[in-house]
């Protein structure tokens, strides 16, 4: 059904563009991991493990194409991500405020989605199901590989849907397009390394079922990754 009566609904063309500034989310991140009797993460110096605010003359990541990419995944439209695949590690996502504390918990939260199981063995994204963008984040927050480091942004996105509508003028028999509007999306966005998620291997390597005490009937997060760390189960 038409809007405007007598016209053709006009299409939207969506621009995706993007851009982030360097944002220190290790202390909120290191406060979950130590709970759970994991190493602290260093903050990432290579360039291929940290997240770029910009790009100074002779980097190999160009920071505006990246950010655009990632803005253009999260919006859904194609991304050909030529300089996100030059990246290492695995990705922690949160669409939010620049909250570092909101991510982590965010994070965290995705242990529910295993069911108080150790986390599947991985072969790609959604395969097995289970890991979707908060699962894989989980996965990234605790990140159990050895000397492992981080490097965080907070990303703006900003989709600028333009139409192709039919020029109301006579004296022109072209289309006019215009702009629509602007919605701005904001996430916080991790890079931990290396990477802790890799096909054909599960990211933790201990059985959940050894687990003794619970919390309110459940196993606590942070009983759950010391065990899985600390103990050899049969």
């Amino acid at each position: 059904m038409s809007v405007f009566c007598g016209h053709k609904t006009p299409r939207a063309i969506a621009s995706v563009t993007g851009a982030a500034e360097t944002v220190d989310c290790l202390p909120a991140m290191n406060e979950a991991r130590t709970a759970a009797g994991l190493a602290a993460f260093e903050k990432a110096t290579d360039e291929l493990q940290s997240l770029p605010q910009s790009s100074p003359p002779g980097r190999n990541i160009t920071a505006e194409t990246l950010w655009n990419e990632i803005c253009e995944e999260m919006a859904g439209t194609q991304s050909d991500r030529t300089e996100a695949e030059k990246l290492k590690g695995t990705f922690a996502y949160y669409e939010g405020e620049n909250d570092c504390k909101a991510a982590v918990q965010y994070w965290k939260d995705g242990f529910s989605l295993f069911n108080n199981e150790i986390p599947p063995k991985y072969q790609a994204p959604n395969n097995p199901k289970v890991y979707d963008n908060r699962a894989a984040s989980f996965v990234a927050l605790y990140n159990p590989k050895e000397n492992p480091v981080a490097s965080c942004a907070f990303v703006t996105c900003t989709t600028a849907e333009s139409v192709a509508a039919p020029s109301m003028s006579k004296r022109h028999s072209g289309r006019a397009s215009r702009r629509l509007q602007e919605k701005p999306t904001t996430a916080v966005v991790c890079l931990t390394n290396p990477a802790a998620l890799t096909a054909n291997a599960a990211p933790f390597k201990h059985r959940l079922a050894c687990i003794e005490p619970k919390t309110h009937g459940q196993p606590s997060i942070s009983v759950a990754f010391s065990i899985w760390h600390m103990l050899r189960c049969s």
